[in-house]
């Protein structure tokens, strides 16, 4: 007599098994999914309406990248902004995360292009070169 305790299962309901490193990265990711998705509620007609913000830790320090958000929803999006940031960084530290060490400058101003925020201006310190 068969009993179905000992069957073999199904693997389409077998629990995904995610590495507590993998769960940390889904959730950053859904929080900047949120994040954009507050952003994109807001149409881009005239930049000075929007603001930008570091957004995110390097594990060398410095931002990861930099942001455009509406003024009117800066209540809403800062601190989740702060929460990625410190997810990131607690993340970077856990894991032992290496990065480039390339310092994000602050965009120099925000322009808007087919509706949407665009930051503007040389991002990353380049090199410099020797001669």
């Amino acid at each position: 007599m068969m009993n179905e305790e000992t069957l073999p299962k199904d693997i389409a309901l077998k629990p995904e098994n995610h590495s507590p490193q993998e769960e940390e990265q889904v959730q950053m990711k859904n929080l900047i999914k949120e994040i954009d998705a507050l952003i994109n509620t807001e149409t881009c007609s005239d930049p000075t309406d929007w603001k930008f913000t570091a957004i995110g830790s390097k594990s060398c320090g410095g931002p990861s990248s930099y942001i455009a958000y509406p003024i009117k929803l800066e209540e809403e999006i800062l601190p989740k902004v702060t929460q990625f940031t410190s997810m990131q960084t607690a993340f970077n530290t856990k894991y032992k995360i290496m990065s480039d060490c390339m310092v994000v400058l602050p965009p120099s101003e925000i322009k808007c292009e087919n509706g949407k925020a665009v930051l503007i201006g040389d991002h990353l310190e380049k090199e410099k070169e020797t001669e």
